[in-house]
């Protein structure tokens, strides 16, 4: 449970980071500034500085593919990494038995 945690969280960090040094980059704006708005994306909270509402094409689309990575992407790698770590103690029959 640990392993799925820590890797939710560094995806999360990672996503953040990524998308707030490319904002950051398009629009030339203080990095708290941008900071606040990829991290309000990321977690689908709805607060803005204002930025988001004048950045270019490029910046809404980055910001776009935050959200939508902040509410779809780390549900679906929890469950994956979940998935794959439980291990099964018991095999199921694999032979037809033959009736009548």
């Amino acid at each position: 449970m640990q392993r799925v945690a820590l890797s939710v969280v560094a995806w999360g960090a990672t996503i953040v980071a990524l998308s707030t040094i490319t904002i950051s980059h398009i629009t030339k704006s203080p990095v708290e500034d941008v900071l606040f708005d990829v991290i309000s994306g990321f977690g689908t909270v709805g607060l803005s500085t204002g930025l988001t509402a004048s950045l270019p094409d490029l910046g809404v689309y980055v910001m776009a593919l935050t959200i939508f990575m902040g509410r779809i992407g780390t549900v679906t790698l929890a469950a994956a990494v979940a998935a794959t770590s439980r291990s099964q103690l018991y095999s199921l029959p694999v032979e037809r038995p033959i009736v009548g």
